[in-house]
């Protein structure tokens, strides 16, 4: 009797085990920021692109986002996210290009405002402080704060 107690516990354990893997984990809610600098090369040169940008994940699985260069061009969106065991998966159902009402914009900082749309998925999360943690995106990697609410 306790050999098939204990075979049931040791399976129903795996099972739980099994099942808590498959599913994606919780939503959090937490509101980070970001002053970074992106280093992109060209043909004839390297440009360095200030950018601002914060990330709001809301315990409903919606989020909010921006990405602005000094310039002020970027983009805004917004949409779901959900953790899997890749990482942290963006999936935008809206998205706004932000640009200047001047026409002084260069075709990069164009170019990079019409990225809100496109989904960022298998970001990886790095904690590196208490306070800070590191989002890696398949090109480029991010410090983020969190921010005082």
């Amino acid at each position: 009797m306790n050999k098939k107690i204990l075979a049931g516990s040791i399976a129903s354990g795996l099972i739980i085990g099994v099942l808590a893997g498959v599913v994606n984990s919780p939503t959090i809610a937490q509101a980070l920021q970001s002053d970074t600098s992106l280093l992109v090369k060209s043909d004839d040169n390297t440009h360095i692109i200030k950018m601002k940008s914060a990330i709001n994940l809301k315990r409903s699985g919606q989020y909010e986002m921006f990405f602005l260069t000094e310039g002020d061009v970027g983009f805004n969106s917004a949409g779901e996210y959900h953790f899997t065991r890749y990482g942290l998966s963006l999936m935008p159902t809206t998205s706004e290009q932000v640009l200047p009402s001047s026409q002084n914009v260069s075709l990069l900082e164009t170019m990079f405002s019409q990225r809100g749309m496109h989904s960022l998925e298998e970001l990886k999360m790095i904690p590196y402080s208490q306070e800070q943690m590191i989002l890696v995106a398949p090109r480029y990697s991010y410090l983020f704060s969190k921010r005082a609410e």
